[in-house]
């Protein structure tokens, strides 16, 4: 048979790349003959799951690393043969990406992004949940810390985002959004990939790797090796990371997972032991060894920056068919900023009481109190409380503010707009 007369193999359609807002899929109709049974006359687009997946996972991560900082992990002692604080200490560092995977997703979801008004009026959502959630952490503040209501203390802790505690991450996510159409115009103004790869290593190098490349391995006879002024722009490089992924999606197949799986574990180790090791040296003894890190406390730190970025390419292009997955993962992922806020709430209720049911043991002998690792091995039952609580009430409230802004929309529409003037046509002569 010749090859014109071949059939041809019917394409599978690829799947539909999420946008900014709703990252949804969508239905195609085949165009096929009439009479065509109808099972096969529609064909469903994947819909890319792992940008929900990648969210929710990161709302559980800022749970989970909140989970160390209320359960005394932080002052415990770590001394030379304490291996068993191994464990928790490469849990922290992997909790501890939750931000950066979050900035990831932005740059993901966000490369295209233009200046319009329409585009500023995404402000509203963040500030209008923000101001409701404020509230309920102002309360939560007054039953615990004793906070009196006052009208300029109210005020000023609005405005200064500490309303909701956790409210740094609008400060924070305020002057990035509004940074974004530059930030894009940069990156999509670029003529081609060699260009957009030099602009995303010299951000990289300069706001992620300055602040600890060093060479040598003793405290204060290292090396800085790059200049490390700019650290403090590390979102961008998080940013960059996520539009370039979009732009530049790697081949997704099993060796490059198995590849990006094997960095992150060797990632993970070495900080792990990089951190225990600063721990339990001597120069840590006025500290009272408690977990310490010479150069990696902090988000614009190479090792962090390898964890966040090989999470997000394990997860981002998982797909699916299935409507109430899309649906469901939708829901979660849409309501993880409200969860983000609202989840300080649930920790101030939770771990007074886990704290009672796990104390630190006194040490007759040295006279200290001794943080004891059952609070680590028990801690995923707040995480799971803290969570779900949070989630809950998330979606509650993001699900509201959408309703009402539905409605205040189509009452808008609904309200007659006087007809522009006419100019009346001359009389027939």
């Amino acid at each position: 048979m010749s090859s014109k007369h071949k059939k041809k193999r019917p394409v599978k359609p690829a799947a539909s790349q999420p946008d900014a807002s709703t990252a949804a899929a969508e239905t195609v109709i085949a165009d096929t003959a009439p009479l065509k049974p109808a099972s096969a006359a529609k064909t469903v687009k994947p819909y890319y799951a792992g940008i929900d997946i990648l969210k929710i996972l990161a709302a559980l991560f800022v749970v989970g690393i909140h989970t160390f900082l209320y359960d005394g992990f932080y002052d415990a002692r770590i001394q030379d043969g304490d291996t068993q604080f191994i464990v928790p200490i490469a849990f922290r560092w992997v909790f501890y990406s939750c931000v950066p995977i979050f900035m990831t997703i932005t740059g993901y979801l966000m490369k295209n992004k233009k200046i319009s008004a329409k585009y500023y009026t995404g402000l509203i959502r963040i500030i209008v949940i923000y101001i409701f959630i404020g509230i309920l952490c102002l309360r939560a503040d007054h039953v615990v810390f004793g906070f009196q209501y006052e009208k300029w203390a109210i005020l000023r802790r609005y405005l200064e985002y500490n309303a909701a505690t956790y409210g740094w991450y609008v400060n924070y996510y305020i002057a990035i959004f509004c940074m974004i159409p530059f930030l894009n115009m940069a990156f999509n103004g670029l003529e081609n990939r060699k260009q957009r790869t030099v602009l995303l290593v010299t951000i990289c190098l300069f706001t992620t790797f300055a602040t600890a490349l060093f060479i040598g391995r003793e405290k204060d006879d290292q090396i800085r090796v790059l200049p490390s002024y700019l650290t403090g722009m590390w979102p961008l490089a998080y940013y960059y990371v996520g539009a370039y992924i979009r732009e530049y999606p790697p081949k997704k197949c099993i060796l490059n997972k198995l590849l990006v799986l094997a960095v992150l574990a060797a990632d993970v180790a070495y900080i792990t032991l990089d951190s225990y090791s600063n721990t339990i040296a001597e120069t840590n003894a006025e500290n009272n060894y408690r977990l310490t890190s010479w150069h990696y406390n902090d988000y614009s730190t190479w090792p962090v920056f390898i964890i966040a970025v090989c999470i997000f390419l394990l997860l981002f292009d998982i797909t699916t068919t299935k409507k109430t997955v899309k649906f469901v993962l939708q829901q979660l992922s849409g309501a993880t900023y409200a969860l983000f806020l609202i989840s300080y709430v649930f920790d101030r209720k939770v771990y007074g009481q886990y704290g009672m049911r796990f104390p630190s043991i006194h040490n007759e002998e040295t006279g200290e109190w001794v943080w004891q690792m059952d609070r680590f091995t028990h801690s995923w039952q707040p995480l799971l409380y803290v969570f779900l609580h949070s989630m809950f009430w998330a979606l509650v409230i993001t699900n509201v503010y959408k309703l009402l802004e539905y409605l205040i929309k189509k009452g808008i529409a609904a309200i007659p707009r006087r007809p522009k003037n006419i100019k009346a046509k001359p009389a027939a002569q």
